[in-house]
């Protein structure tokens, strides 16, 4: 019997949590109330060995944070149905007076007291708003109200003398509401996922300047931050004579430059999409650091962004390099949101995840520190490694005997490129590829060849480069994890006859 009342339970408690789920996120772009799956996302990535966490970008990409996200909601209301389930036990053993509003306030403990301050928001979520503690309340109240009479009622076993329609309801009306709560959260979070997994561009003959609309974007956050350029400034402190509060009219007075600059994400695969070019404007980060008289003995630069994403730069390779940008514009307009509005850090020559986002405070200080996806196990240098990629054609595609046309994109950073080889026997011999010169010294090189085969049949296309220095690109297989993955991109097409 009592396993059968805990059973129940448990039940009851799946269908008030799927309601509270739901309602957290309809919440969170009306009262600023982050969900939980948000929350939790960077404790458990800190508890999370780098390696599996390597081994989920690679095999899943855009897809892992999906996946993570969808994982713990299912987490979040399960744990919620083992609440539920402590309700139905109780049930059986105590006769307490709204029993369901004190299993509630036990969950709203837990989460405001426990999993709120292991998130970083603090104790009851106070770090993030005076208000947070009080819409949880709301949130478990809810719970309660739902918790109930589900089990008291809903899935209780009906009356043998009650109506037929009673009886009907009493069976449907928690899986309608559970179900119309998952519905919610469909509407609310599909969309969202599909663009994260599908968005990406899916091959073809490759613009020498990606739209902006097509540009890569990769980001920590399951809710990225929204900037009020208005109430924005850029803090410079540290090890500095001068402190700096720059907001973005101020930014905009230093004169500024522009430049084509290829970024790529260091989990981009081998032939991967992570990767665009576009014309960047901004002002050179040394002028800017000159700004707040830096002491000599500084050696890194720490940035900070709205997200609480962190990076750092030895201040000896911002002096060397001019190219280094706090950038504000992107194709002649300001930056979209999804690229760091109102500013960002752009590193030519490294992997996207030395540019923080969003970026709001520069210290200058000594010694060194992990970024963020440093302390993920990524390699803190995350300097570009020469890549090449056939878009076009596609793999599987069917061509013709006679010529055909291929090309695609080669990639070495600030080293540039100064061949392509195109092979059709798997990697058995090569030939060259035309090689366009690229927009500037910081941005990618589009090649094209022709492609003649004579005889029908299956074959292998692969495409290998040579960096300015001649450097052969590395053939040797590798991941994304943790400096960059490596190796010849091939497709496989067939050559028909006709």
């Amino acid at each position: 019997m009592r396993r059968r009342e805990v059973w129940r339970g448990f039940v009851a408690g799946l269908v008030a949590g799927a309601v509270l789920v739901a309602l957290m996120y309809l919440l969170g772009p009306l009262a600023g109330l982050h969900p939980l799956p948000q929350l939790l996302q960077q404790p458990i990535l800190d508890l999370m060995p780098g390696a599996v966490f390597g081994f989920l970008i690679d095999k899943l990409q855009h897809a892992g944070k999906v996946v993570e996200e969808a994982s713990l909601i299912a987490a979040l209301i399960f744990g919620l149905g083992v609440l539920g389930a402590i309700y139905g036990y109780l049930r059986t053993r105590l006769t307490i007076s709204h029993l369901a509003l004190l299993v509630g306030a036990a969950g709203w403990l837990v989460v405001t007291a426990v999993l709120l301050p292991v998130s970083g928001d603090g104790w009851f979520g106070l770090v993030e708003s005076l208000t947070t503690p009080l819409l949880w309340a709301v949130l478990f109240l809810v719970y309660a109200v739902i918790l109930e009479p589900a089990y008291e009622r809903w899935l209780a076993p009906a009356p043998s003398l009650a109506e037929p329609g009673r009886r009907q309801f009493l069976r449907t009306a928690p899986l309608a509401l559970a179900g119309g709560s998952l519905v919610v959260l469909g509407i609310e979070l599909v969309p969202g996922w599909y663009r994260a997994i599908f968005a990406a561009p899916s091959g073809g003959p490759t613009a020498e300047l990606t739209p902006v609309g097509d540009f890569y974007v990769v980001s920590k956050n399951f809710s990225d931050p929204v900037v009020d350029a208005a109430g924005w400034e850029l803090y410079i402190h540290g090890l500095v004579d001068k402190p700096q509060h720059l907001n973005l009219p101020a930014l905009q007075q230093i004169p500024a430059v522009t430049q084509y600059v290829t970024l790529e994400c260091i989990s981009n695969n081998v032939g991967g999409y992570q990767i665009s070019t576009g014309l960047f404007g901004g002002i050179p980060l040394a002028s800017v650091l000159d700004l707040a008289s830096v002491h000599t003995e500084a050696t890194l630069v720490a940035f900070r962004s709205r997200d609480g994403y962190t990076e750092s730069l030895p201040l000896s390779l911002i002096r060397q390099a001019p190219e280094i940008l706090l950038a504000l514009t992107l194709d002649g307009a300001p930056l979209p949101n999804a690229h760091g509005f109102p500013a960002r850090i752009l590193v030519p020559g490294h992997y996207g995840m030395k540019g923080p986002k969003w970026v709001e405070d520069i210290e200058l200080t000594t010694g060194s520190r992990n970024g963020y996806w440093e302390n993920q196990g990524w390699n803190p240098d995350a300097a570009v490694k020469t890549m090449s990629r056939i878009d076009y054609p596609f793999e599987g595609s069917l061509l013709k005997v006679g010529a055909n046309d291929v090309s695609g994109v080669a990639f070495a950073g600030k080293r540039g490129i100064s061949a392509v080889e195109l092979s059709a026997d798997g990697g058995h011999t090569w030939t060259p590829a035309t090689v366009k010169p690229a927009l500037s010294s910081l941005s990618w090189n589009l090649w094209s060849a022709s492609w003649s085969p004579a005889l029908a049949g299956a074959y292998q296309l692969m495409v290998r480069a040579h960096d300015g220095a001649g450097a052969l690109q590395t053939g040797s297989a590798n991941p994304s994890y943790p400096d960059g993955s490596s190796g010849y991109h091939s497709i496989q097409v067939s050559v028909s006859s006709r």
